[in-house]
């Protein structure tokens, strides 16, 4: 019997939990969510049980998904790791808003001997594994990333920047150049900010993205300009749009509620996923909170040793 265990069951989690639900070995599953309302109308079953503290699940966990908010994730690692045995942990994005608790988190993880991932799926995506199969992204390469009102800049930088890294091959990216047009936006989460912009990283072999924002109404698009091909691809809120293109191939998006569940089997198989290590992603949050912090200044007038955003 394989020990799962969630720990925060917003919409996020939700998803989480209804992919875990298809992972095709004998599981328990053990939910922790201190909000009951919120627990309500989600799935019952033999395997599942709901708990409101951490140390109430089972003292042995084999794979646990942390899918709170990034303003209190250290704080429920730490109770976690010191009442539990752990062996693997993934953890939603944006996984802290300091740099500094990136290295004591990954320092302890090590001292633990637990081995843990950030939930950047795109990497995971059938659309882009197959433009990295066909090595498309070669040095000069430039890639966008098209967006419209219903995508955020703030909250989804890291997603972009991890499938970048992903793509060609290099966590050591540079953000050359940020800058928002928009007003600062209050988040559906408490003490948290939200933003839109224009970005412009750079690779050290010579890649380059853009970020822009576009007038299409049908969501996010990322495209590869190739000297022989252009590589189109969708996340518009209609399932519809949700397929890309590698040429003349048709590739559909794969949800979460169905990509969590291939990251624990895999983990259970291999002890390993297709999602970026912490150590490496990382590198990539350093990055995006260093600039945020300074755009937040710079544009906004507002100081802060916390990014506020999740």
């Amino acid at each position: 019997m394989i020990n799962i265990c969630l720990i925060g069951c917003g919409s996020v989690g939700r998803r989480h939990l209804e992919a875990i639900l298809k992972v095709k070995h004998d599981i328990n599953i053990e939910v922790v969510e201190p909000n009951i309302e919120v627990t309500k109308d989600t799935p019952i079953g033999q395997n599942i049980n709901y708990f409101t503290k951490i140390e109430d699940v089972s003292d042995n966990i084999d794979i646990c998904l942390i899918a709170t908010t990034a303003n209190v994730r250290k704080k429920v690692i730490l109770e976690l790791i010191s009442k539990k045995n752990v062996k693997f942990i993934i953890l939603e994005k944006v996984v802290f808003q300091n740099e500094n608790d990136f290295d004591e988190v990954i320092k302890l993880f090590k001292e633990k001997n637990i081995k843990s991932w950030v939930n950047c799926h795109l990497r995971a995506q059938p659309i882009y594994k197959e433009l990295k199969k066909q090595s498309m992204i070669v040095e000069d390469t430039t890639v966008t990333y098209d967006y419209s009102d219903d995508f955020t800049l703030s909250t989804s930088t890291i997603h972009i920047l991890d499938l970048f890294a992903y793509l060609c091959d290099d966590y050591n990216l540079k953000i050359e150049s940020i800058k928002t047009d928009s007003k600062l936006k209050e988040s559906r989460h408490n003490d948290c900010f939200d933003f839109n912009g224009e970005m412009k990283v750079v690779s050290t072999n010579n890649h380059e993205l853009i970020v822009r924002k576009t007038d299409n109404s049908f969501g996010e698009y990322l495209t590869v300009y190739h000297p022989n091909l252009v590589v189109r691809s969708g996340e518009g809120i209609n399932p519809d749009n949700r397929i890309g293109f590698v040429g003349d191939k048709k590739i559909p998006y794969v949800y979460q509620s169905s990509l969590t569940n291939l990251y624990i089997e895999d983990i259970i198989k291999k002890s390993d996923c297709d999602l970026s290590t912490l150590e490496n992603s990382a590198k990539l949050h350093k990055v995006m909170l260093k600039s945020f912090r300074n755009l937040l200044k710079e544009n906004y007038n507002l100081e802060v040793i916390d990014c506020p955003i999740t």
